[in-house]
């Protein structure tokens, strides 16, 4: 299946766009028996706060941008080509410390796992101040 732009389901966010090439609630998109694919843009000095993927593991591939990574309390700062793996259950955030749109893309599996697709966490601490 080649998909093309009709496949791609669009969902805006603070950060900036979610956009599913496979989508865990929706049919439109590739018909993925366990695979999500999301590319990611997120804008300048916004970022996807720390949260966990409870029954999903995940791939990010940094596509394009200048990301600080955080996985648990380690931190690293990357960019294109680089590539970072989440187990289930790991607190992780991803934040655009660039001055350009960063883009990257999440492969996930499970993808019809029942648990919530993310948990956010940024309110409790240590992950709402980690970053200060």
């Amino acid at each position: 299946m080649f998909i093309e732009d009709k496949d791609i389901i669009a969902e805006p966010a603070d950060m900036g766009l979610n956009e599913f090439f496979s989508h865990h609630l929706l049919k439109q998109g590739a018909p993925s028996k366990d695979i999500l694919l999301i590319r990611g843009t997120i804008k300048p000095g916004f970022g996807h706060d720390f949260h966990y993927h409870q029954d999903r593991e995940e791939f990010l591939y940094i596509l394009s941008g200048s990301i600080e990574q955080w996985i648990g309390e380690e931190k690293r700062f990357l960019g294109p080509g680089e590539v970072v793996y989440i187990p289930a259950g790991v607190i992780h955030g991803s934040y655009n410390v660039g001055d350009e749109d960063a883009q990257l893309l999440a492969i996930f599996n499970n993808k019809d796992a029942d648990a919530e697709i993310a948990t956010d966490v940024s309110n409790q601490e240590p992950w709402a101040s980690i970053r200060e």
